[in-house]
C-alpha cells in the first residue's frame, strides 16, 4: 500500500511534466512560424523598395502582415492557456483527506510524508521479557495536525514472527510509538537483523 501511494504520486508528477513539455512545444512551433513570417515581410519590403509603387508587392506585404498579426494573437492565447493549465495543475492536490484525528482543513494543505526509522539505527527499547518499543520521529514532515499514519516492519530476517508492527500508539504531529511482541530476541540482535519501521503519514501542513 505504501509503495502504491508513492508510485501514484510519482505518476501524477510525470503527467504534469508531460503536459508542460507538450504545451511548450506548441508555443515553440508558433514562435517559429511568427519568426518566418517576419522574415518574409522583411524580404518583401526590400523588394518593394526596388519596385516602388508596385501594387502586387504591396498586396503581398499586407497579406503577410495580416497573417503575422493573427499568429501573434494565437501565440498570446497559447501562452495564456499554458499558464492557466499549469496553475490549475499546480494547485490540484492528489491527496484527499476525508477524515482525521482533528477537524478537516483546506485541501491545498494536505500532505503526504514517508520515511523509515533506518536499518541498524532504530532505537529499540526493552519493556518486558518479550516486548520492545521504539519512538519514530516525524517532526521533519511539518504537520500542524495529528496525521494518519500507516506502518510496517522491515528487516533482513525473523521480523515475520513479530506482532504489533501496524498498531500505532500516541501519535502527535512530531512522533509516534510502535510496540512489538518479539520473543527471544535481544535489542542488539534486532538491530543486527536490521529491524526498522517504515511509515507513511498523511495530514495537514498548514
Amino acid at each position: 500500500e505504501l509503495r502504491e501511494l508513492l508510485m501514484a504520486s510519482m505518476q501524477n508528477t510525470i503527467s504534469l511534466t508531460a503536459l508542460v513539455e507538450h504545451q511548450t512545444q506548441k508555443i515553440s512551433d508558433i514562435t517559429d512560424f511568427v519568426d518566418e513570417a517576419k522574415e518574409e515581410i522583411r524580404d518583401l519590403k526590400s523588394k518593394m523598395d526596388t519596385l516602388a509603387g508596385k501594387d502586387e508587392a504591396q498586396k503581398e506585404i499586407e497579406e503577410l502582415e495580416s497573417k503575422l498579426a493573427a499568429s501573434e494573437d494565437k501565440l498570446v492565447k497559447q501562452i495564456e492557456a499554458l499558464k492557466e493549465s499549469f496553475t490549475e495543475k499546480s494547485h490540484k492536490k492528489d491527496v484527499m483527506i476525508v477524515s482525521g484525528e482533528e477537524e478537516l482543513r483546506e485541501a491545498s494543505c494536505a500532505k503526504v510524508c514517508a520515511g523509515t526509522s533506518v536499518r541498524g539505527s532504530t532505537n529499540w527499547v526493552d519493556y518486558s521479557s518479550n516486548g520492545i518499543y521504539t519512538d519514530v520521529d516525524i517532526s521533519m514532515c511539518g504537520f500542524v495536525t495529528v496525521p494518519t499514519v500507516t506502518t510496517s516492519l522491515e528487516g533482513t530476517t525473523s521480523h515475520w514472527s513479530t506482532t504489533g508492527s501496524s498498531e500505532i500508539y500516541d501519535t502527535t504531529t512530531d512522533i509516534f510509538r510502535i510496540y512489538l511482541v518479539a520473543p527471544g530476541a535481544e535489542v542488539v540482535g534486532r538491530n543486527s537483523m536490521s529491524w526498522n519501521v517504515e511509515w507513511i503519514a498523511v495530514g495537514y501542513a498548514c
